[in-house]
Order: C-alpha cells, then structure tokens, then sequence
C-alpha cells in the first residue's frame, strides 16, 4: 500500500487552474446531450420517418445508460485510474456522437445513445473524483460551483443551440457538435490532469456491479416506459419487481464485500445520507416541474421550440450565478444553510411559476425560473459538497457516483410522478368541466378517457365532424384544465422541495475536513 504523494507538479496544475477547466469543459457535453435533442423531434422524425414512441426512446436511451453507469464509473476510475477513465468516457462521448450522426437505422441510433449515456457516466462521475483530489479543501467548493454551472447553463442552453442548429445544418449536427469539443477536451485532460487511482489487491465486485446495474437499468426503464404502457401493466410491475430484488441482493452483497463497488459506510455519515436524498428531491422538483412548464408554451401558447428554449434562459443563467455565488455562500454559512436556502428558493419558484395565464404571464414565470435556477445553483453545489467533500478522498470516486445517480434518479423520477399528478389533476378538472356544461351525456362520456392522455398534452380531444362552437368550447375546456392540472402539479413540486428544506438540517453546517492529499494512509497515489 503506499502513501499518496503531493507533487510540485500537481500543485502548479492547481495553481494554474487547468485541472478545473479540463474537467469543466468535459462537463460541457453530457449537460448538452440531455437537452439538445429536445428541439429536433420533429426534424428527427422527418428525416428517420419515425413516430413518438421511437422519438421518445431516441431521448431516453442516453439517460438509461447514463443513470446505469455513474456509480460503476467512480470504481473503475479508482482501480484503472481516474483520468485514464474520464478521457476513455471523453473519447467515448465523441465517438458515439459522431456514429450517431452518420447513422439513420432507429435501432442502432438507440444503442449508440445507451453507449453515449455510459460514456457521460464515465467522465462526468470522475470529472467530480479528479477535482476531490485536484483542489485544495478550501477551493474545493467553488471548484464544484464552477463545475455546476458549466452543466447547469450547458443543460439550459441545450434548447436554444439546438434550434439554431437544426434550422440552419439539420439534426445530425447537433451530435457531430460535440466531436471537435471531446478533443479539445482530450488534448487538455492529458496535458492538465495527473492519474489518481487506488491501490488495492481486492478482487473487483462483480456480482455487485451486476446487482446494482440491473436495479438502476430496471428501475429507469420502467419510469420511462410506465407513461405509455401504464403503471399497472404487468411489465411495469415485472420491472419494479426486479428493480427491488436487484437492489436487496445488492445491499446484501455490499455488506460482505472485500472491495465494495459502494460502501456503504458513506451512508452512515448523515450529510452524505442527507445530501444524497437532497440530490434526489432537488431533481425530482426541477424535471417534473419544467417538464410541464415547457408543455404549457409549446402545446398551449403554441411556440416554437426555440423561442421555448429562449424563455429558459432565465433558468441557465440565474442558476450560473447561483453557481458562482455558492462558493462564498458555503464557505460563509455552511452547507446545511445553503441547502435550506436553495430548496426553498426552488420551492419559490414553482409557486410563482404555477399562476400562469393563458394570455400571457411570461414575466411572473420568469421571475419564478430565475428563483428556481438561483436556489438550484446553490442547491447542487452545496449538494455536491455534502456528499462528495464529505467522503475521505479515496473514497470520492463511488460517492461521486452515489450523488449523480441521485440526482439522475430524481430527474426521472420527477417526470414520471409529476407527469402522474399533471395526468389526475388535468383529468378530473376536464371530466368537472364537461359534467356541468350542459353537453349531452352520449357526447361528453366517451371524452372524460382523454382527461389524462391527450388533454394533459395540451390537445383538445376534437371528435370527427365537431361543430365549430364545439371545437372552440372543447378547446377552451383543455386549455383550462391544462392550467389548473399545471397550477396543482407545480405546488405539489414546491411542497417537495420544502420538505427537502426540512431534511438539510441534518447535514453538517461544513464538511468535515478531509486530510489532504499526502497527509494520511489513503490506499491511492497520484501521479
């Protein structure tokens, strides 16, 4: 076992600052590939000739391979080296990219983007590992407020570059965008970062890795797909089932393991354990939330997608300076006070975001996504802190891993519950509506079943050969119980991120200090 040893060389790369912009500019390309596609569906289905249920596989094959691999990615980078496993997933991101845009079979498109997913895994989990060693403890939180705020406002501007990019060169180059950004990145990680990996003669957790894959693959897979196939099909069910039996066998399998892909001595400490349901809570409130606010313009206000992405920019750019606030914020008040404060700026913000109007209303939504995006910035860098600068450094790679398949769990999470609660709002309004409009009963009983399927779209269930001043009153009945489905869903997002301000008062108001690298018996080496 030897001792981990602070080089000259790694200081002048810390002092320099090129550590951090090597693992930023990483950053740049798997906040992009979860946004970018949003606006091309249509040209997508043009050019492919495909329908909505491969649109929608087309979008999630990249979070099913991303979620499945974050925690995987943390171990391989502690046994084979952090660097080495965050330029593999720079390579992969780029290469995957590019295949996907040469490409036009729907199938191969949908495997390329489960790969391109894992290969986001890889670097994103060790671009957070690399900066836990890279960066001293007292720059360690604005390090990670500068990381967030690359993704935050990558992710927000995903929607806007995508639009541009689709009207002037088509969709493929929406993926060939990121080939000349991995190897810029590529040049810079191999000149910026040192290698740091663990020493460990342990045999590597198979049968932990392979639970813990089946759970998250499962568990995804079945948030994506209930929408469509219902919550009560047997598959769903099948799904959840095997998702929970994966995730025992894994719990079980950690506690015994020589070299556990998790500890799960991580969870004991209680702001890793707070922080980690913070991640998850914090995503689920800003998915499922944005997810129906975006609904609302393109399907109720009718505008176009890149106008759309244009209107979030308030989100991406508050949260950028949320992002660069943090640091000082933490360092000033703790991590437990900048979570409270965040979580209850994002639940702010979706209370103010829940009184939209179907006339207007784009300054108070504004004004609710720049809370929102603030309380995220410090959200998820206090977050981040919490778990990842709690962790001892030789141990920063699975907590990394821990705390972005949180945060992805919660963005899926998110849509998929949320996505229920628009669903059941928007349908009892609509069947309220029609009970009392005097329609006639033979009329108005076959529409109540479109209440939470295509009235929660956003379009109204127009039967053949419908009278204009019915088309006009089925119009106006969606477009109202689409608010009041909106206005519900948003507050029971809001009542979330409260509760989440409730449970970051268990976290510690600072982490606890971690000795630096070359101060203690870590199991690993730099180089």
């Amino acid at each position: 076992m030897e001792i981990p040893v602070t080089t000259d060389l790694a200081r002048t790369r810390e002092a320099s600052g090129l550590p951090l912009l090597a693992v930023t500019l990483g950053a740049l390309m798997p906040g992009l590939a979860t946004t970018i596609l949003a606006v091309a569906n249509g040209a997508i289905a043009t050019d492919l000739g495909v329908g909505l249920g491969d649109l929608q596989w087309i979008t999630s094959a990249y979070l099913l391979g991303l979620t499945g691999s974050l925690v995987l990615a943390g171990k391989l980078g502690d046994r084979f080296g952090r660097r080495r496993i965050f330029l593999l997933g720079i390579g992969g991101f780029g290469l995957t990219s590019l295949l996907i845009g040469l490409s036009t079979p729907v199938a191969l498109i949908v495997a390329l983007r489960v790969a391109q997913g894992v290969s986001g895994g890889l670097l994103t989990t060790n671009a957070l590992s690399l900066l836990r060693v890279s960066v001293t403890e007292e720059r360690l939180p604005s390090a990670i407020g500068i990381f967030n705020s690359v993704q935050g406002l990558s992710i927000a501007a995903g929607p806007v570059l995508g639009g541009v990019i689709v009207q002037a060169l088509g969709w493929r180059w929406t993926m060939f965008i990121n080939v000349p950004v991995a190897v810029l990145c590529l040049i810079l990680g191999a000149a910026a970062l040192g290698e740091v990996r663990l020493r460990t003669a342990e045999r590597f957790d198979l049968t932990g890795t392979v639970s813990l894959v089946v759970a998250l693959t499962a568990l995804v897979y079945a948030l994506i797909d209930a929408p469509s196939t219902g919550w009560a099909a047997t598959s769903t069910i099948a799904l959840f089932v095997v998702a929970a039996v994966a995730f025992v066998a894994f719990l079980l399998i950690e506690r015994r393991a020589a070299d556990p892909l998790v500890p799960l001595s991580l969870f004991r400490n209680r702001s890793f354990a707070a922080g980690a349901v913070l991640s998850v809570l914090a995503f689920f409130a800003l998915n499922g939330g944005l997810f129906v606010v975006s609904l609302f313009w393109l399907q109720i206000q009718h505008l176009s997608a890149t106008t759309v992405g244009i209107r979030l920019l308030p989100l991406g750019l508050a949260m950028l300076v949320g992002a660069i606030l943090s640091g000082r914020v933490i360092t000033r008040i703790g991590d437990r006070w900048a979570l409270v404060i965040g979580c209850l700026l994002v639940a702010a913000g979706l209370v103010s975001s829940s009184f939209a109007r179907l006339d207007g209303g784009y300054p108070q939504l504004a004004a609710g996504l720049t809370m929102i995006g603030i309380g995220l910035g410090l959200l998820v860098t206090a977050t981040v802190n919490a778990t990842v600068g709690n962790a001892p450094a030789e141990l920063a790679g699975p907590a990394a891993g821990a705390q972005q398949t949180a945060g992805r769990l919660g963005a899926t999470l998110g849509v998929a519950v949320l996505g229920g609660v628009m669903a059941a709002a928007t349908s009892a309004h609509f069947t309220d509506l029609l009970d009392r409009s005097g329609l006639p009963a033979a009329l108005t009983g076959p529409l109540t079943q479109f209440g939470s399927t295509t009235v929660a779209g956003g379009v109204a269930p127009i039967p053949d050969g419908a009278t204009p001043h019915l088309a006009a009153t089925l119009t106006d009945y969606t477009n109202m119980s689409f608010l009041a489905g909106m206005h519900t869903t948003m507050l029971v997002g809001a009542v979330i991120a409260a509760v989440g301000a409730l449970m970051a008062l268990a976290v510690r108001r600072h982490p606890r200090q971690q000795k630096a690298v070359g101060e203690a018996d870590h199991p690993f080496v730099t180089e």
